[in-house]
């Protein structure tokens, strides 16, 4: 089931149908269903490694929560329900809010019930639900599954749990479910133990981090230092991380500067704000915001943009043009910038991470100049824009306040930049959109609003295309399932809106490695759906994948590297592929394989083991002929040759002569322009 699919059906099912080694289960009345056990590698969620510093500091350095007198902590406990000797559980929970060292206390529990380092991984959600067959259960491993994102898990996703607890158990593996107390509400459907995360003092947690990262500046955090007291009871170990990582990376002498950035400079920029409220000092902020955005580029974009602004809220310029107001210097000592690299504009030089803080200022403090920055920032980044070439910082500028309050904002004006006419604003919005489709926050509604639009009535093309172009970006390698099912939508439409840009995706997708079994195994997938379009979806899919155009086709990929000729047996994936769109689109697949036999940039055997895995069986089927006796004028030499050397491996073999003497030869139905002497 997808983002904006219906849930699980209700009244009697009577028909079902299992693949491969799925369990189907039919009942009376209200229905969920929970099939387990895939059986290819790349169907599972992919296993990232840990960094091997974040485990040393974890054994090493590891801040044990104070339990209540007579209590077990959480890691203790976790340890040892895992541990029993009967072997129920291989599944623990650790619930509590997000920031509250969750992860930290997984990886410990993982090391101290013997999981070996090389062998902890965290699980990429590479999905659109929760479903417990895409965990892998690898024998001797440890796997950290976060949940954190989801308010509430679907039932089968609780139901699922028992048969992985069986599974991974039988293998000595391990997985920790991070999730918040609030969404887990198994009820009777799981019987997991859970574990509630203990806080532990914020001030211990920054100094371990800092004793490993950079132990002579310990001293910033000794009892009752400025620094010290930034964290109290109720600090997040999250946040003592991030004081102890800006102590580390402070300059000599710099206590007061980490202590601003810590706390992202609000007590200097509500001075800074106080102090320049008047209308006088409107352009001042202007110019503030402007070098904020744009940090680090030449001092005349970020003058001409400020003055974009200023005329955005009403501002009048003073008559003069660029002889009216003070010089540049005047004006920078006015904002707190710098020159920096020559002729670059810098609030952060010298307050690390300010530029981030003022956007975030301006952004919370003043909702009603949110809508006014956004169609600023895409003023100066339209065609011909002041910042038309920094186009990418400033997607990034706005990703940041995207995945801050009030975030929904920014998707909405994205929408409107994507519905619009316009090169410049659509590359603005694929540039926010990519940065935001894997965000842990913001992501989940981007994700959604990308599922949505493919599936509009009335997409515009742009819009198609801007699907298509972010499936490709990150989102398709963070999470090429959830990429591959938006682009199958939009693969499926009737009104082919994208169908180019869709092409280009999956191709582009299937150039990693790392990918293409996963998105060829899809793609065949689509192209043996019992629905319609679906197939269709996957016909073109595939077409596009085995296409020679361009200047350097996927194609050849698929067979130019070492082990690419597993792909082409009889029965594979790939030939089971080609079959799928000869069946529902073979025109199409006719002219893609009569080029395959005509490129020599196709190794010779390979080519031929294709043909005749794919039309074994069909040399009078429609279509057959003509592809075997190839277009005057067109077919190569070698494609010549190898029509000859096909068609005698398709031809039955002759009977042996009768003893009466030969049988005069019956001609072969449409290839009687070949002959094979």
């Amino acid at each position: 089931m997808n983002e904006g699919e219906s849930g699980p059906g209700e009244g009697v099912h009577q028909e079902a149908e299992a693949a491969e080694n799925a369990r189907v289960t039919q009942v009376a009345g209200d229905y969920e269903e929970h099939h387990h056990k895939y059986v290819r590698e790349w169907q599972y969620l992919k296993a990232v490694g840990v960094d091997a510093d974040e485990i040393t500091l974890v054994e090493s350095q590891y801040v044990h929560a104070e339990p209540a007198v007579g209590q077990e902590g959480p890691v203790a406990r976790a340890t040892r329900l895992l541990k029993r000797p009967t072997g129920q559980h291989s599944v623990v929970v650790l619930t509590g809010e997000a920031g509250s060292g969750r992860r930290t206390t997984a990886l410990r529990v993982l090391r101290d019930v013997g999981v070996k380092r090389d062998n902890i991984r965290s699980l990429v959600l590479d999905w659109d639900r929760p479903r417990t067959e895409q965990i892998p259960s690898t024998p001797d491993h440890g796997f950290i599954l976060d949940l954190s994102g989801y308010s509430t898990l679907p039932a089968d996703f609780y139901q699922g749990l028992s048969t992985y607890q069986k599974d991974s158990a039988a293998g000595g593996a391990y997985l920790v479910i991070l999730t918040t107390t609030e969404a887990w509400r198994p009820g009777t459907r799981a019987s997991v133990p859970r574990v509630e995360q203990a806080q532990p003092s914020a001030v211990e947690v920054a100094r371990a981090h800092l004793r490993y990262v950079k132990p002579d500046r310990l001293e910033w955090l000794a009892e009752g230092t400025d620094l010290a007291g930034l964290l109290g009871p109720t600090t997040q170990p999250s946040d003592a991380v991030r004081l102890a990582r800006i102590i580390a990376e402070a300059e000599p002498g710099g206590e007061d500067n980490a202590k601003g950035e810590f706390e992202n400079w609000q007590d200097h920029l509500t001075g800074w704000f106080t102090d320049h409220e008047g209308v006088e000092h409107l352009r001042d902020r202007a110019l503030l915001i402007a070098t904020a955005l744009l940090e680090g580029l030449p001092a005349g974009v970020v003058m001409a943009a400020a003055d974009k602004l200023f005329n955005l809220v009403e501002g009048i310029l003073p008559p003069g043009g660029p002889l009216a107001g003070p010089d540049l210097q005047v004006r920078l000592d006015n904002v707190g910038a710098r020159r920096v690299g020559g002729d670059g504009l810098s609030v952060s030089k010298d307050r690390h991470g300010l530029h981030e803080a003022v956007l975030s200022h301006v952004w919370s403090q003043r909702p009603p100049l949110r809508e006014v920055l956004l169609r600023w920032a895409s003023d100066i980044t339209a065609q011909g824009g002041v910042a038309g070439k920094h186009r990418e910082q400033v997607a990034e500028a706005i990703t940041r306040l995207a995945t801050g309050p009030g975030g929904q904002v920014v998707l909405g004006i994205v929408k409107e930049w994507t519905a619009k006419d316009s090169a410049a604003h659509r590359r603005l919005a694929v540039g926010v959109l990519d940065n935001t489709a894997t965000h842990p926050g913001i992501g989940v509604a981007v994700r959604k609003y990308l599922y949505d639009t493919a599936k509009q009535k009335s997409l515009a093309e742009a819009q198609a295309v801007t699907v298509a172009e972010v499936c490709a970006g990150s989102l398709g390698h963070a999470f090429p399932r959830v990429a591959l099912t938006r682009l199958r939508i939009l693969a499926s439409r009737a009104d082919r809106r994208g169908a180019d840009a869709v092409a280009q995706a999956i191709r582009t997708l299937a150039q990693d490695p790392g990918l293409r079994d996963l998105v060829i195994s899809e793609i065949v997938g689509w192209a043996e759906d019992d629905e319609d379009q679906i197939r269709q979806a996957g016909a073109t899919a595939f077409l596009a994948l085995t296409s020679l155009a361009g200047e350097h086709p996927i194609a050849l990929s698929l067979v130019g590297e070492p082990g690419a000729v597993d792909l082409m047996v009889e029965d594979s994936l790939f030939v089971r592929g080609w079959r799928a769109a000869w069946r529902h689109a073979s025109d199409n697949a006719v002219d893609s394989l009569a080029a395959w036999l005509d490129s020599s940039a196709v190794p010779e055997e390979q080519c031929l083991d294709i043909a005749e895995a794919v039309l074994k069986g069909t040399v009078g089927a429609p279509g057959v002929a003509n592809l075997l006796v190839g277009e005057e004028g067109v077919t190569t030499s070698a494609g010549i040759r190898r029509r000859r050397i096909l068609l005698e491996r398709l031809l039955p073999s002759p009977s042996p002569e009768p003893a009466g003497g030969p049988v005069p030869a019956t001609p072969t139905s449409g290839v009687a322009g070949i002959t094979t002497g």
